[in-house]
């Protein structure tokens, strides 16, 4: 989904802080528990931000952002797309939307719960290095700003590799699932 999009959408939610905020926690709950149902999810947010009302463009971008993690988490695992600015946006910006993304994600993750106890050596390190991004200092990104550019494009990577590293260490049975589907179609061929 595009950031702008759904950061508009999410204005009047002061609570939910950013579209990217809002997507990371939808990842970190979803790999904490990949059975999660979407009317779970959005009773969540609305519980956790204390919302009351919403307008239906509100719940459309919660559908849509639902769909979309789902497809991305379970699918092939190679178009993980992210909800942040655009490139053309201030680097500064950039860094700090990734920071909630990884900010949302790990509270997304303690929404489920007990997943500290599931992770093990590179996985555990990963969620660690996430709560690092999330306190992202933009102060120190003074200096050479192709380098900088460099260093958020090779974090984002980063993130998202490691978002579908934990997503798989966490839902081993939806691999084997995809391959005993595969290995029955390719023997009734």
């Amino acid at each position: 989904m595009d950031f702008d999009q759904v950061n508009e959408v999410l204005n009047p939610y002061q609570e939910l802080e950013s579209a990217s905020f809002l997507q990371g926690m939808l990842l970190g709950l979803m790999s904490g528990d990949n059975e999660i149902k979407e009317t779970v999810w959005v009773t969540k947010i609305l519980a956790e931000a204390d919302i009351k009302s919403v307008k239906e463009s509100f719940l459309v971008v919660l559908h849509q952002l639902y769909v979309d993690a789902d497809k991305m988490l379970n699918g092939s695992g190679f178009d993980l797309e992210l909800c942040l600015p655009d490139e053309n946006m201030d680097l500064n910006f950039r860094a700090i939307m990734l920071g909630q993304l990884c900010e949302g994600f790990l509270y997304g993750m303690g929404l489920v719960g007990k997943i500290e106890e599931k992770l093990k050596g590179d996985t555990l390190e990963l969620v660690k290095d996430f709560g690092n991004i999330a306190a992202i200092d933009v102060a120190e990104l003074d200096g050479d700003a192709e380098q900088n550019e460099e260093n958020l494009m090779q974090i984002i990577e980063f993130v998202k590799i490691g978002i579908m590293t934990i997503n798989e260490e966490l839902n081993p049975a939806q691999v084997s699932r995809i391959m005993t589907e595969d290995s029955v179609t390719d023997t009734l061929h």
